[in-house]
Order: structure tokens, then C-alpha cells, then sequence
């Protein structure tokens, strides 16, 4: 159960999921939202649940933050790896010869 007072909630409303999976956002939530028909929508899942976020809005939060995270990420497993490369070579010229 969610506690209340941690809850930053401006609205709440129940949608039912159709058998196709489908939902139906509420008129007045599309409005204030700028949600059109054939809008898309990008569905997050976070330790508090489901997000849904405008996909221009999740796109530029993922510009701003996704590709520094995947960068730090890449290098990280890049350096680690460069690593093993490194300490098997060292292995090999320290190891004596036969």
C-alpha cells in the first residue's frame, strides 16, 4: 500500500483496462496534458509503479541524462575489461618460461 503522505498527487482517477489491454485517459487529464489523438505515450516502470510520460518529454529528459549514464556505463565496463586484458598480459610476461 502506497502511504498517503508521500503521495504528490494533483489528481486521482481509475481507468479500467479493456480485454485488449487498452485504457482510456480521461478528457480532462488529455487536455491539460497536450494529449492528442495518435499521441504516443512512453510507459516506464519505477519502484513506485507504472509512469506513463509524453514521449517528447521522456525523449528529452533521456537526451539530458540517458546518454551520460550510458557513457559512464560503457566506460566503466570498457576500463574493467581493459583491465583483464591487461592482467593477462602481465600474467603471461611475469609467468616463467619453459
Amino acid at each position: 500500500m502506497i502511504g498517503m503522505t508521500t503521495v504528490t498527487s494533483r489528481r486521482i482517477r481509475t481507468v479500467r483496462v479493456n480485454e485488449r489491454g487498452q485504457i482510456v485517459i480521461p478528457e480532462d487529464i488529455r487536455q491539460d496534458f497536450g494529449i492528442r489523438g495518435n499521441s504516443t505515450l512512453v510507459l516506464v516502470e519505477s519502484s513506485e509503479g507504472l509512469v506513463f510520460k509524453k514521449e517528447s518529454e521522456f525523449l528529452e529528459r533521456l537526451n539530458n541524462n540517458f546518454w551520460d549514464a550510458l557513457s559512464k556505463r560503457a566506460l566503466q565496463n570498457a576500463w574493467s575489461k581493459e583491465d583483464e586484458v591487461w592482467d593477462k598480459i602481465a600474467e603471461k610476461s611475469l609467468s616463467p618460461k619453459k
